[in-house]
């Protein structure tokens, strides 16, 4: 596993270990993750029928007597003089004469080398012969279950029940960047192997062709896996809607529901890509000038071109071991001969066979279906069709939901949602699935294709289906994790087609509304606020709480949309004409509490926006007020620090969404982020402190959300790399050390791009310059429709490489009046470098005269660039550098004055 991805995961366990409770929650927890561990069954004794602990009783032994278990949450458990380990150690020996192995578990972190001592001052006692001690604090508990148990969707299943997170970090969060696993069903080809191999060494971009069901895909993931120790990044993406060699690095390319590039990287550093099931028009060729001297691509698709390496079809011995794997009885010798004259050495088919003779097919039965069966077309349907029926008896409600979702990959977690986790997992032995992420399922096209001609899915099964997603996004989205952002990006296709076809439930309505690009948000589906609002005005909004949040997003997605496609102008225009769907909203029947103060935040945004700010804050106040809506309490934040008389309320206001997380309250990934960048932007002031004491909280939560692709994840990294350049530039490696690698499998969106190209321009100012800043410029080259904020700073990038007039020409594209004044800045910076020092001087006079009230701490920085103006006109730049002096205790603007 990447280490910085290892990190991250053990250190969200170590962290929801601190806050589990009550005490019988851990102790539960405890006794599982041993029983686990040692494929042992434990009786719990600490505990009352009703879950309280019992006095006096150990909290599990084994059968048998050997193992023992005993779990605390007692707040300093390795403290001092370790009294409470002792006198648990003390306790189990007595109540267990028996035991060989003595497991104390506490949810507490111990300090470097305590559990080390005491192990060794134990096990020197005569007491202790015979028998160990596992002295596990909260960060071994995390290590054991990232490294050994994650893996196990049956272990995560019993430990998740009482440490939800686990079941967070498997379904949400790739554990493992490297190749998909293969089928539990895959033989190796051993020629086939060596042949890749041998290619790999020799072609930049190898190709596999061959029909459907070949095993090309099981061949190029068994490849993939093979290439850990040659390549620094492995990278496996679909195909499906890459048509040219273009297209891979300007347009999505889909995997699990996201958006990847991986140009950039080929050329730049060691890597192995898969593009599997090709595009016939990819061009092997032009594939291969996109890879670096070390890098190589290979293709797997049905159509080969000219000198692809031929996929050969399984020899006798490997299809007998597929065709009886795991199976018993195996085919007699006359059954497996007929089969082998019909299908021959076909994987898929063998496996699809395997698969019905797992469901009680006799063999003979099984052979007598293929007794006069030609060998396969080239598609593979009609073999297909005839096995899938067999299947259809134990396996229809799954494959249905592909043929539902009229695609060949579904959510893994909705997937699961539906079928339940057991028989997801029966499902993935049966062989059908295809090499697929963490994050989704995917079965193979030969399959799908079958599935389109035998029809399984009736009208009511989809309409019930449809019903099921209704539920799990409805499900999602008052939870607060990453769940809907995922169903989002996965289905996004058949959600939209099914709104589109006039099937426009709420919740499929908001979850087209909470994707976040403007130009992906179709607008056009969406609900019109003043019409929806009118119709829900004389409703009860206990029967419409979905309803109600669809009417408040489509207004911030179709602004969001606006702002991009149209400017701020035109957004603002906009919002002035839906003000009244507040209105409307606000006056429905039984509105509970919460769903009054969201319609009053989402107001009070809107106005935030129209600039009418005094009569926000008060909505904001009254919603604070009237409901502890923690996002509300964040707006009152941003409003009443920008003066100095605010500043103990922001602290207060700040202080209680932290603790409202640390307790487990509502407090979504989103505005953990959020805060966190607010509290960044004000460490000058009244924030120091509260983001020094619980900077890790925020840093962990962004640089996870970085890991698992969420937009905002590495925008809020940058805001710390922003702070730290400034107040503690020696942290910035540390930083850096944690952020996750820019995989494509990370970055899905303009927003991911332009963080992480904003974390390396930030991290030129204080390491390796020319490296940091190329990449700054690679994430800003891969932007497609680059915001007004991200293309200055792609321009700041270009300056700061030398390339003057390239700078010049992107932020002379620029049309922004709300960042002006740091145009401006850098526009000035780049004339002066052109000799352009006329117009130099006016834009380094207009970022002064702009640098007032909250921007007033930038005054020093724009002193400077006016300063170095002067300098070369040939005017005395004295009183700007004494100004910018006094405006200023940063060493770094300092030593620069001086230089002057």
């Amino acid at each position: 596993m990447n280490p910085q991805t290892r990190s991250l995961l053990i250190q969200r366990v170590i962290d929801s270990l601190a806050i589990i409770g009550p005490g019988s929650t851990f102790e539960r927890f405890a006794v599982v993750l041993v029983e686990r561990l040692r494929d042992v069954r434990l009786l719990q004794r600490g505990s009352s029928v009703g879950g309280s602990p019992v006095g006096g009783a150990l909290d599990a032994v084994s059968e048998n007597g050997r193992v023992v278990v005993e779990a605390s949450i007692v707040k300093g458990y390795f403290a001092g003089a370790m009294t409470k380990p002792w006198g648990d150690l003390d306790h189990t020996l007595k109540l267990a004469p028996l035991a060989e192995d003595v497991y104390l578990l506490s949810s507490q972190r111990a300090e470097t080398g305590v559990i080390e001592k005491m192990v060794n001052t134990a096990l020197k006692q005569g007491r202790m012969k015979g028998r160990s001690l596992h002295l596990m604090d909260s960060r071994s508990i995390a290590e054991v279950i990232i490294d050994t148990l994650m893996l196990r969707d049956d272990v995560v299943d019993d430990l998740a029940r009482h440490l939800p997170v686990l079941a967070d970090i498997r379904d949400d969060h790739p554990a493992s960047l490297r190749a998909p696993p293969v089928s539990p069903l895959y033989v190796a080809n051993e020629v086939v192997d060596a042949e890749l191999d041998r290619r790999l060494v020799t072609e930049t971009c190898l190709e596999i062709g061959g029909i459907g069901g070949i095993g090309k895909s099981q061949s190029a993931a068994a490849c993939l896996l093979r290439s850990e120790d040659r390549f620094e990044y492995r990278f496996w993406v679909s195909g499906r809607e890459i048509d040219s060699v273009e297209r891979l690095s300007s347009v999505p390319v889909r995997r699990g529901g996201a958006e990847r590039n991986v140009s950039a990287l080929l050329q730049r550093n060691r890597t192995f890509l898969v593009i599997d099931d090709a595009n016939p028009d990819l061009a092997v060729d032009r594939l291969a000038s996109l890879c670096g001297p070390d890098s190589r691509i290979l293709i797997t698709r049905q159509n080969p071109s000219l000198g692809a390496f031929a996929m050969p079809t399984m020899e006798e011995r490997q299809a007998r071991e597929l065709l009886g794997k795991n199976l018993d009885p195996k085919p007699s010798e006359q059954a497996f001969q007929t089969i082998w004259r019909a299908v021959g050495g076909h994987p898929l088919s063998l496996v699809m066979l395997n698969a019905a003779a797992r469901e009680g097919v006799p063999w003979t039965e099984l052979a007598e279906d293929f007794e006069n069966i030609a060998m396969l077309p080239a598609d593979g349907a009609r073999l297909a069709d005839r096995i899938l029926g067999r299947l259809r008896p134990a396996l229809e409600e799954e494959l249905c939901m592909f043929q539902w979702a009229g695609q060949t990959h579904c959510d893994r977690a909705f997937f699961r949602h539906v079928v339940g986790p057991l028989r997801l997992r029966a499902f993935e032995r049966h062989g059908l699935t295809a090499p697929e992420g963490a994050a989704s399922i995917r079965i193979h096209d030969i399959v799908f294709t079958a599935l389109k001609s035998l029809n399984w899915l009736t009208g009511e099964n989809s309409r019930k289906i449809d019903g099921r997603l209704e539920a799990y996004i409805i499900q999602q989205i008052r939870e607060d994790g990453h769940g809907l952002h995922l169903i989002a990006a996965q289905l996004r296709d058949k959600i939209t087609s099914n709104v589109a076809n006039g099937d426009r439930r709420p919740a499929f309505l908001y979850a087209l509304a909470m994707i976040w690009m403007g130009s992906a948000i179709p607008v056009h589906l969406l609900p019109d606020p003043l019409e929806e609002a009118r119709r829900l005005k004389s409703l009860s909004a206990s029967d419409n709480d979905v309803a109600i949040l669809v009417v408040l997003e489509s207004i911030e997605a179709t602004g969001r949309c606006l702002r991009q496609a149209s400017g701020d102008a035109a957004a603002i225009t906009w919002l002035w004409t839906v003000l009244k769907s507040y209105d409307d909203l606000a006056v429905m029947a039984d509105l509970d509490a919460r769903q009054a103060a969201e319609i009053k935040h989402h107001r009070a945004k809107t106005l935030r926006i129209l600039g009418q700010h005094s009569e926000a804050e008060r909505l904001f106040e009254e919603v604070v007020v009237s409901y502890p809506l923690n996002d509300a309490k964040l707006q009152l934040l941003r409003s009443v620090c920008r003066k100095p008389q605010g500043h103990e309320a922001a602290r207060r206001y700040a202080s209680e969404i932290i603790a409202a997380k640390l307790d487990g309250g509502s407090v979504s990934p989103s505005l953990m982020m959020a805060l966190g960048d607010a509290l960044n932007g004000a460490r000058a002031t009244w924030a120091r402190d509260l983001i020094e004491q619980h900077e890790e909280l925020f840093l962990s939560e962004a640089l996870y959300s970085a890991a698992i692709g969420i937009p905002q994840g590495y925008h809020s990294v940058a805001s710390f790399v922003r702070a730290m350049v400034w107040h503690a530039p020696r942290r910035v490696d540390e930083v850096l050390a944690r952020l996750p690698e820019p995989t494509p499998l990370m970055l899905d969106d303009d927003q991911s791009r332009g963080g992480y190209g904003e974390i390396m321009l930030l991290a030129a100012e204080v390491g390796d310059r020319s490296a940091y800043l190329n990449r700054a410029l690679g994430a800003y080259e891969a932007l497609k429709t680059p915001d007004h904020y991200q293309k200055r700073k792609w321009g700041e990038t270009l300056y700061k490489l030398g390339r003057h007039q390239e700078a010049e020409a992107v932020l002379e594209s620029i049309d922004d009046q709300s960042g002006r004044i740091w145009l401006a800045h850098n526009l000035s910076q780049v004339k002066l470098e052109l000799d352009k020092l006329d117009d130099a001087l006016k834009l380094a006079d207009e970022a002064v005269v702009g640098a007032k009230g909250m921007n007033e701490k930038y005054r020093s920085s724009f002193l400077l660039q006016r300063a170095k103006v002067k300098i070369a006109l040939s005017h005395d730049p004295a009183d700007d550098i004494a100004e910018g002096r006094r405006h200023t205790t940063n060493p770094g603007l300092l030593d620069q004055f001086t230089e002057l």
